[in-house]
């Protein structure tokens, strides 16, 4: 069966866009009154168009609070938009509680997302108290729904031979509610 660009572009396996390949190649056979072969081939590629994963956090609770810091758990989805499977890897990210960074970090391990589908996980943050505003931390002790934004970096990569890895950034805000465990 054979589909045109505009119908793999609707099935999200190639850009809305045609691209125009040539493949050329001279053939030399090493005879000296001749001149090399040349042969060309031309047509149509569908290059599949990707598209970045997305992150949503499903929840933030606090694992233990101490004095001057309080570890949290923060639970997260990442959805795989793509008919085919991507490999999330060198992962940074930002955490804001009311406009207020709460904690950064980063990391390396691989995360292997089948396609169309989510993945959800957890992500374990330290929070220092010493800096933070009195409300903020009183919405936390309190248990109170918090305005966040997650924010940062991943590398993505197809699996797809010719689409080298790409860095892509996101940025996501939202309410939650903290939750004790």
């Amino acid at each position: 069966m054979i589909m045109d660009i505009g119908a793999l572009a609707a099935r999200g396996l190639a850009p809305k866009e045609d691209y125009s390949v040539a493949l050329i190649a001279e053939l030399d056979y090493s005879l000296p009154s001749t001149p090399p072969a040349k042969v060309e081939v031309r047509g149509l590629a569908a290059f599949p168009g990707v598209q970045p994963p997305m992150f949503t956090i499903t929840e933030i609770a606090i694992l233990k609070a101490e004095l001057i810091n309080t570890r949290f758990r923060v639970g997260l989805k990442i959805d795989n938009p793509n008919p085919f499977p991507i490999e999330l890897s060198a992962f940074s990210y930002n955490l804001y509680g009311n406009g207020m960074l709460w904690a950064d970090g980063a990391d390396k391990n691989v995360i292997n997302i089948r396609a169309k589908s989510s993945l959800s996980g957890n992500v374990m943050l330290l929070m220092n108290f010493i800096n933070m505003n009195r409300t903020l931390l009183d919405q936390i002790i309190y248990l109170e729904d918090v305005n966040y934004r997650f924010t940062g970096d991943v590398q993505v990569s197809t699996g797809i031979e010719y689409l080298p890895k790409f860095n892509d950034g996101f940025d996501v805000s939202g309410y939650s509610k903290v939750l004790e465990r």
